[in-house]
């Protein structure tokens, strides 16, 4: 082998050490490279991970907050509506009531809420009809036996109401209809009944 031949063996095996060097230093930035992404990507799939997670846990919490105040808006308004059927069952049996139970009734309401013993009395036409006299000349005696001059008289008018009566004097009127009682009645009680009808 001439002395051509060596240096251009030289070359080509310097050529291919400097090719082999490259090519593994090539190697290793891509592998550090990749191995960088792959733990770039890893940490941002956790992130995006995590992120979806968190945004999951919140959206179930609002939707449970949701559940549980509409929970509590159905019960609400079911106590609501049981407490107006308690109402409404009171005023049936009151209507229900026997007559003579019934007349002391109105008797005992007109007497009790007569300022001067000379106001008219105002009964549903129904009322009016089968105990207005009863009514007035009862309510008439309770006021005596106190010592009221009592002078009560049955008015030709009648009301719309279900029950109860008016007590007139000129211009004013006192309210003595079971509706205007158990409307009282009812914002006085509420508290009570639900913790009877709900405890």
């Amino acid at each position: 082998m001439n002395g051509i031949d060596k240096i251009a063996d030289k070359i080509a095996e310097d050529a291919r050490q400097e090719t082999d060097a490259i090519l593994a230093n090539a190697e290793a930035e891509s592998t550090a490279i990749t191995d960088k992404f792959a733990a770039l990507a890893r940490e941002e799939s956790a992130k995006i991970l995590s992120s979806g997670q968190e945004r999951a846990e919140e959206i179930r919490r609002r939707a449970a907050s949701a559940a549980t105040q509409e929970g509590k808006q159905q019960l609400l308004a079911t106590k609501q509506n049981m407490i107006t059927r308690a109402f409404d069952m009171a005023l049936q049996h009151i209507r229900s009531l026997p007559e003579k139970d019934y007349t002391a009734l109105l008797v005992r309401l007109a007497a009790d809420a007569a300022a001067s013993g000379n106001e008219e009395l105002i009964l549903s036409l129904k009322d009016r009809e089968s105990l207005g006299k009863a009514v007035q000349d009862g309510a008439n005696k309770l006021l005596s036996d106190k010592g009221v001059d009592a002078k009560l008289s049955l008015s030709a008018e009648t009301g719309s109401f279900n029950g109860g009566l008016l007590l007139k004097a000129g211009d004013v009127e006192v309210n003595c209809t079971f509706e205007a009682i158990l409307r009282l009645a009812k914002e006085d009680l509420t508290f009570e009944i639900a913790s009877a009808l709900f405890s």
